[in-house]
């Protein structure tokens, strides 16, 4: 006596006669559960790696303006300084403001070059300190600058030229440091970039392989 196996199809097959619907296969239902986990997984991967990769970029691009605008409001506040120009009230806030900008937002992306160049910017205004305040300008503990502007126009000409003239050391040395930290946040923003282009890249072709027909 011959003994017929039952398979699933046969079982359906007789569920459709009966007027019943067709059940599906535990197997199916355990890829197509395992394939939703996947794009789930996937997709909180995606999100992830897109939301870490924005706020990083927003940083370094922050950072970037920040010190950018103190490199060139320093030129500008030194060559008012160099002419003898009374006018230089809104150029210092300007740099007073670059200034600390840059310091927080070297905090806020913290590494060790960013936390070099933090250091060393505060290590510049530290250094300053009493000549800074000769002319208005105050350096707190935190080595981030406070103006005021009344003290400043009244200083001597020659003083101001002193401490604020492009040949003195303050200038050259806010310049050349704030280059630096621009120059990196630009390299910093394009690596961010590049790192998840290449990651997403890498989730999109895995996620290819699961097509809705399996």
């Amino acid at each position: 006596m011959r003994i017929r196996r039952t398979t699933t199809q046969m079982v359906n097959n007789s569920r459709r006669r009966a007027g019943l619907t067709a059940r599906r296969s535990p197997l199916l239902k355990s890829n197509q559960s395992s394939r939703t986990g996947a794009f789930s997984r996937l997709d909180a991967m995606n999100a992830n790696s897109v939301q870490s990769s924005r706020l990083a970029r927003i940083g370094f691009e922050k950072l970037q303006k920040s010190a950018t605008s103190l490199m060139d409001q320093m030129a500008l506040l030194s060559e008012k300084a160099d002419d003898g120009k009374k006018d230089m009230g809104e150029t210092a806030a300007n740099v007073v403001e670059d200034f600390n900008d840059t310091l927080k937002y070297l905090q806020d992306n913290s590494s060790i070059l960013n936390d070099y160049y933090r250091q060393s910017m505060k290590e510049i205004a530290s250094s300053n300190k009493t000549e800074l305040s000769e002319i208005g300008i105050t350096v707190g503990k935190d080595g981030t600058l406070s103006l005021d502007k009344e003290k400043l126009e009244a200083a001597d000409g020659e003083t101001i030229k002193k401490v604020l003239g492009s040949s003195g050391d303050l200038a050259k040395r806010i310049k050349a440091i704030a280059s630096r930290v621009a120059d990196n946040a630009k390299v910093n923003m394009e690596t961010v970039s590049n790192q998840y282009n290449s990651a997403g890249g890498m989730a999109n072709s895995y996620l290819s392989r699961f097509n809705i027909r399996g």
